[in-house]
C-alpha cells in the first residue's frame, strides 16, 4: 500500500495559518474578558457609591432642622467622597410673599470615587420642614 506524500501531515504553511487564526481569536477573547472585568469593577464601585449616597441622604434627613442650609463635604473612606447641599425650594405654584406652615427644602447628596464626571452618584429629595409657630 502506497501513501501519498501529501497525506502524511500538515504543511508548514497550514500550521502557520492555524496558529495565526488561533492567536487572533485568543487576542479578541482576552480583550472581551478584560472589558468585562473592567465593567464589573465599575458596576461594583457604582453600587457601593449608591448605597453610601442613600445612607448619607438618610443621615442628612435625620439631622435636618430649621438651620440646616448650605453645603457640607467629607470622605467616607480612602476611595469615596461625599457632598451634601440643603437649600430652600420653591414649587411652581407657590405664591411669592405668602407664608406657609412648611418650608420646602431641596436636599442633594453626591458620592464620587474618581475624577471623571461619570464616577459620581447623586440623589436628591424634597423635604417639607414644619415652621415653628
Amino acid at each position: 500500500m502506497r501513501h501519498n506524500a501529501r497525506s502524511r501531515g500538515f504543511t508548514l504553511l497550514e500550521v502557520l495559518v492555524a496558529f495565526l487564526v488561533l492567536s487572533l481569536s485568543m487576542s479578541v477573547l482576552m480583550r472581551i474578558v478584560s472589558q468585562s472585568l473592567n465593567a464589573m469593577g465599575t458596576a461594583d464601585r457604582h453600587q457601593v457609591a449608591l448605597q453610601l449616597a442613600e445612607s448619607k441622604l438618610a443621615e442628612v434627613l435625620v439631622h435636618l432642622d430649621g438651620n440646616s442650609r448650605g453645603k457640607n463635604q467629607g470622605r467616607l473612606d480612602r476611595d469615596y467622597r461625599w457632598e451634601s447641599e440643603v437649600e430652600p425650594y420653591e414649587f411652581d405654584n407657590q405664591k411669592p410673599g405668602e407664608r406657609y406652615s412648611v418650608t420646602p427644602l431641596l436636599i442633594r447628596v453626591s458620592v464620587s470615587w474618581g475624577s471623571r464626571p461619570a464616577e459620581r452618584v447623586s440623589l436628591s429629595t424634597i423635604r417639607l420642614l414644619r415652621e415653628a409657630p
